[in-house]
């Protein structure tokens, strides 16, 4: 990254530009000893000129062969100033941009993507400025960042800028030969050599065909070249086309390139094609075998980087730090392992994300889920029989019904804030999803409601971010609150917090065009938290026959899954008569009540409906039908 030192300073003398020059060209043929030594005597009279000083400080990072990170690292730092966290950015002027680029460049390199964007942002806010051969870097390198978190519309904006000022042909660049037109106009490319000019047209050509893909443009023309790049850009392409088949085809060539790996390249070639397949198996719901590729793509990935080290002072080269994907395969796994319904080890791989990614509100409530599963699971070995026992024998017999489920408390000295798969830290997780939506909801609205088309590139709003999943535009938030506003109304209700619970229910219903599995949903858990809290008349409410009835099958029968059992518009109907025979019988209201209960016809009910019965015999006085009832129940205690 030796860019800065082709610019010219005014204060340089005719020998020192000499010495300036010849540094330049030592640099670009790869003689870093010989360069150092001319630097050296630059800065016997430059010694305190920030370019020179930081071109020294390139060398010597290059000279020992990218490896002294912590030291180069340093001198950037000195140089820009950016210590610890990175709030604010502002480069002063464009003759400071490469120490800034090359920051960045490390912090990209140590994880942290969204930093380094932060300064080439400002780096590029001198767009018009910069010198074609920094430009080149610089801008390729923000692309790059700004399509690793996820915001493709900047990048093609951005993309669109640099063909403009490098002379580009667009028309050229996906061509596999340059004898008709040139990809990019002699006078922009005379100040870098053939050799170069090949890296940088195969380095723009995949970055281009990369935002193209994530802009949506599925029929795009890509090279025929059975390499590992361009055959995981057109498994891509196939991807999002729908066609699993013919992507995963196209990952499973024989590729003509060496393999891509780690040492060389800063990326392992099978890491990424087992992840690639493990997504594919996902889309067409084979979970089982995505969690089989994410495993095989952890293996590969361990061990391309068990040698590669950020404690390491004279370890691994630059581009080999940070090279795991460990954190974005672990997010899809824990995916898979959720929908195969052990959620135990899928909580597992979610809280490892959860260090590198603690804004994104899916993740919080992909861990609440876990929670959940985990606890549904427990209640499921329940017995769900109406009589426990019984005691004494003969005319004495007596028979102990069953308990209703008790609240668990936790004992007062346990923090709620260690990770475990229980309600409470689901719902300390679903409050962290919610404080996040309430957040971004407002600048959300407003960018959906707003014309102005003429905003600045770096100022197109993406949606709320998700890394490592993608950003939320308006319907996929409002399918996101429902879920979440679901899921902490059930987490409330089940933990004794019914005043919560209402609340949440409340805002559920208050949402517009609410699908009915919600709507379904919001009615149950807030006349639960009523009743809880001794109002039934005001549950009743949200259980009148009107709403009953007007319940359609669609949407149920579109969200049908094995944790989904409402999966018909007859199901959620029977389970809505059973909540109201339920009030009807606390309020004394049995006429009704015994309508509520003959129309509860669905399998899924019987279960709660025979302990209903049971009690609706008990307020009658039919003593002997309740023992019968008991007898058909369990007719071992007879």
């Amino acid at each position: 990254m030796a860019e800065a030192s082709s610019a010219k300073k005014t204060t340089l003398n005719d020998q020192e530009r000499d010495l300036e020059l010849q540094a330049f060209i030592e640099f670009q043929k790869a003689d870093y000893h010989a360069c150092y030594q001319t630097l050296q005597k630059l800065l016997k009279s430059q010694d305190s000129n920030p370019k020179v000083l930081h071109n020294k400080a390139v060398v010597e990072f290059y000279n020992s062969d990218l490896r002294r990170y912590d030291q180069f690292r340093s001198a950037m730092i000195q140089l820009t100033g950016l210590v610890g966290e990175i709030r604010t950015v502002a480069v002063k002027d464009r003759e400071s941009c490469a120490a800034y680029v090359n920051q960045a460049i490390v912090l990209y390199h140590f994880k942290q993507p969204l930093a380094a964007l932060k300064i080439m942002l400002a780096v590029m806010a001198h767009f018009d400025r910069l010198d074609d051969y920094l430009l080149r870097r610089a801008g390729i390198f923000t692309v790059h960042l700004l399509l690793d978190t996820n915001q493709p519309k900047k990048a093609n904006r951005l993309l669109g800028m640099l063909q403009n000022r490098l002379g580009i042909q667009v028309y050229a660049i996906l061509s596999d030969s340059d004898e008709d037109e040139p990809l990019i106009d002699n006078e922009s490319r005379k100040d870098i050599s053939e050799l170069q000019f090949e890296e940088f047209r195969k380095e723009f050509r995949l970055i281009l065909i990369r935002s193209n893909l994530l802009n949506g443009k599925k029929n795009m023309s890509i090279p025929l070249e059975d390499t590992s790049e361009y055959s995981i850009l057109k498994g891509h392409q196939y991807f999002l086309g729908n066609d699993y088949q013919m992507a995963a085809k196209e990952l499973s060539k024989q590729f003509t390139n060496d393999p891509v790996s780690v040492n060389s390249n800063g990326e392992d070639q099978n890491t990424i094609l087992a992840n690639n397949m493990g997504v594919i198996h996902f889309s067409v719901k084979h979970y089982a075998l995505a969690a089989r590729f994410f495993q095989q793509a952890l293996l590969f990935d361990k061990s391309a980087t068990e040698d590669t080290s950020t404690e390491k002072v004279e370890g691994s080269p630059l581009y080999c730090v940070g090279a795991t994907k460990r954190p974005e395969i672990l997010y899809n796994h824990g995916l898979a392992l959720l929908h195969l319904e052990r959620p135990k080890e899928a909580f597992e791989c979610m809280l490892i994300v959860l260090n590198s990614n603690h804004n994104n509100p899916r993740l919080w409530l992909r861990l609440a889920e876990c929670c959940i599963m985990v606890h549904r699971q427990e209640k499921q070995t329940q017995n769900t029989s109406i009589c426990h026992g019984t005691v004494g024998c003969g005319v004495h017999r007596k028979y102990v019904l069953n308990p209703s489920p008790k609240t668990d408390v936790l004992d007062g000295d346990q923090s709620l804030a260690i990770p475990a798969t229980t309600l409470e830290f689901g719902s300390l997780c679903l409050r962290n999803a919610v404080t996040l939506l309430e957040f971004h909801e407002p600048e959300l609205i407003r960018q959906t409601e707003s014309t102005d088309k003429t905003v600045a590139w770096d100022k197109v709003y993406e949606g709320v971010p998700c890394n490592p999943s993608l950003p939320m535009k308006m319907v996929s938030f409002n399918k996101l609150k429902c879920a979440v506003l679901a899921a902490y109304s059930y987490v409330l209700n089940t933990l004794g917090e019914y005043s919560l619970a209402l609340k949440y229910a409340k805002q559920m219903l208050a949402m517009q065009d609410l699908p009915q599995s919600y709507l379904l949903l919001s009615h149950m858990y807030a006349a639960e938290a009523l009743i809880m809290m001794n109002r039934p008349l005001e549950a009743i409410t949200y259980l009148e026959p009107k709403f009953i009835t007007e319940l359609a099958g669609d949407d149920f029968g579109m969200r049908a899954s094995p944790h989904w059992n409402i999966n018909s518009a007859d199901a959620a109907r029977s389970v809505m008569n059973y909540n109201r025979a339920v009030v009807s019988f606390l309020i004394g209201d049995y006429e009704q009540a015994k309508i509520s209960v003959s129309n509860c016809n669905h399998p899924l009910v019987m279960p709660y409906l025979k302990m209903l019965n049971v009690y609706q015999e008990l307020l009658l006085g039919n003593y002997d039908k309740v023992q019968l009832l008991i007898r058909y129940d369990t007719p071992h205690l007879i």
